[in-house]
């Protein structure tokens, strides 16, 4: 009897240990890390993300994981995923974003993914390279612009609606959604006399930062000049005068 109870025991423990095996063998676990290329298109100088605004952390970003399906099987803040949690052995696509939501000063858009295995009981190093996804509108006024209009404010707009609103000597540059926006401007003089006008822009890349220069020339006029990275506008400002 007791011979018959040490050989139950046995297989006990051998149903127990195929039982544990087969589980750590049809799962496995993933090490993430995050990477992002910060350049920035920029057609009069070299630029990165970092030179129009603070970078976010690794930490802050939200991580996406689906399964072959595309269904989500995690979704959390980078710094929330743990490297022992068991996935599945399988294929899977891991999603990185940060912001996205809003458009404006301060509103990068970064995302990237990277499709990945899981091999049961073993742990899969996994990189997701971030690039910034929304395009840089930067506004400046020259010294001679300033000197003709006391006030001015300039707006970008799309479908009529404002999507940020540059106030007089706003320095910091914008983060939109990209392809076609409109530029508007209001003019002010210092004897109260206002001059508003807008111009269309199409075609707009992502990572890329557009400058929009307003001048005016030294001596006065009826006119002024907007450059648009390295294509420049003169728009004719009727009976408005240019005057010291």
């Amino acid at each position: 009897m007791k011979h018959l109870k040490t050989i139950f025991s046995v297989l006990a423990l051998v149903a127990v240990f195929s039982c544990t095996k087969s589980k750590t063998e049809s799962s496995g676990y993933v090490a993430f890390e995050l990477s992002s290329n910060q350049d920035v298109v920029d057609v009069m100088t070299r630029s990165q993300v970092s030179d129009y605004t603070a970078l976010p952390s690794a930490g802050d970003f939200t991580l996406t994981i689906k399964d072959a399906s595309s269904a989500t099987v995690w979704s959390g803040l980078f710094s929330e995923w743990d490297s022992q949690t068991p996935l599945e052995a399988g294929n899977y696509t891991a999603e990185a974003t940060y912001g996205g939501d809003e458009e404006g000063f301060d509103k990068p858009y970064f995302a990237g993914s990277q499709t990945f295995s899981v091999n049961g009981g073993s742990t899969t190093p996994v990189q997701i390279s971030v690039t910034l996804n929304n395009t840089v509108i930067k506004i400046t006024a020259s010294e001679y612009f300033k000197k003709y209009f006391v006030d001015y404010e300039f707006k970008l707009t799309r479908d009529g609606q404002d999507v940020v609103v540059f106030a007089k000597d706003e320095t910091r540059a914008a983060f939109i959604d990209g392809y076609k926006i409109t530029l508007e401007y209001i003019l002010k003089n210092d004897s109260g006399t206002v001059f508003t006008n807008k111009t269309d822009y199409s075609q707009l890349e992502s990572a890329t930062a557009y400058t929009v220069k307003f001048d005016a020339p030294e001596v006065g006029g009826s006119s002024i000049v907007i450059s648009f990275n390295d294509t420049v506008e003169t728009v004719e400002l009727g009976d408005y005068e240019l005057n010291d």
